[in-house]
């Protein structure tokens, strides 16, 4: 059965529009168990957003063994032979750390892909993650997707959201300054372009604010989410929940930067591709003070 979303709404939303007398309970069951189908590949995930006009394939459960392999802990936005999206949750790791007790987002999915396709399934990092960051994060199945995925990181684009502190001098703006990257992911402004020196650039909208505070969307690189955390901070708007740069925020927030959509192009089709989610309800919850 083919279901065409008439806007842009969750996948889980769509269920419930187009199948009224199923409990939500039933909706999410027809999408952890891999009854739908988008873009050619089973998704796994409430929080997809299906664009206008787009359309899912929905495959009536039925149980069985494959069920119990496919079963997962990570809610998997999209996957095919050589890519996986999913999403992570702030606070769990991206990959193991010593002595590490709880199992890392890599760890889970890595699991996953090998119950799903066979035990010698491999799985590579190409989307680095703090731990304090949630949002899409993507794997590449296969040597030659991850190799080209990093020679082309250049090209792969973020969408984040996250709420500042204070207001933002312009409403949209980009901001520019010049970084040089030292040890332990930390950096220093410099006067200008310099031997090491690298551009940091950030280009925003804003989408909401509020008394304390403004949620704002960002493009942001590939893999330098350090850098933005910095950036945002020296501008004077530090991201809520941060601490790593400026004072240490007296309240127990959460980073609030959340990836809500990476846009590519397909390592081995070629043809771009965007996989989006949607913002936790807690996302705009801020502790005070901050």
């Amino acid at each position: 059965m083919r279901i065409r979303a008439k806007e842009d709404i969750s996948l889980l939303e769509l269920i419930m529009e187009t199948f009224p007398e199923t409990s939500l309970t039933k909706a999410k069951k027809m999408i952890i168990y891999g009854s739908i189908s988008y873009r050619n590949a089973i998704v796994k995930s409430t929080e997809l957003i299906i664009p206008k006009g787009d359309e899912i394939v929905y495959t009536k459960y039925r149980g069985g063994k494959r069920v119990v392999r496919e079963k997962t802990d990570v809610p998997v936005l999209f996957e095919d032979r050589d890519i996986i999206f999913v999403l992570k949750s702030p606070g769990i790791n991206l990959d193991s750390k010593p002595n590490e007790r709880h199992k890392s987002l890599f760890s889970l999915t890595k699991s996953y892909v090998r119950r799903k396709w066979h035990s010698r399934q491999d799985l590579f990092i190409v989307h680095e993650m703090s731990q304090e960051e949630g949002g899409v994060c993507m794997f590449a199945k296969s040597i030659d997707a991850r190799n080209y995925l990093r020679e082309n990181i250049e090209n792969i684009r973020l969408e984040a959201d996250i709420l500042i502190g204070g207001k933002p001098r312009h409403k949209n703006d980009r901001i520019s300054i010049w970084v040089e990257a030292g040890p332990r992911n930390r950096f220093e402004v410099v006067d200008g372009e310099s031997d090491g020196s690298i551009l940091s650039s950030i280009k925003y909208t804003t989408i909401q604010t509020y008394d304390t505070f403004t949620h704002i969307r960002a493009e942001i690189e590939p893999n330098s989410s350090y850098k933005t955390r910095f950036h945002l901070s020296h501008v004077g708007n530090p991201i809520i929940g941060e601490n790593l740069y400026g004072e240490r925020q007296a309240s127990p927030n959460w980073l609030k930067l959340y990836i809500t959509a990476i846009e590519l192009i397909h390592p081995i089709t070629r043809k771009k591709i965007k996989i989006e989610t949607a913002l936790p309800n807690s996302f705009t919850k801020v502790n005070l003070p901050i």
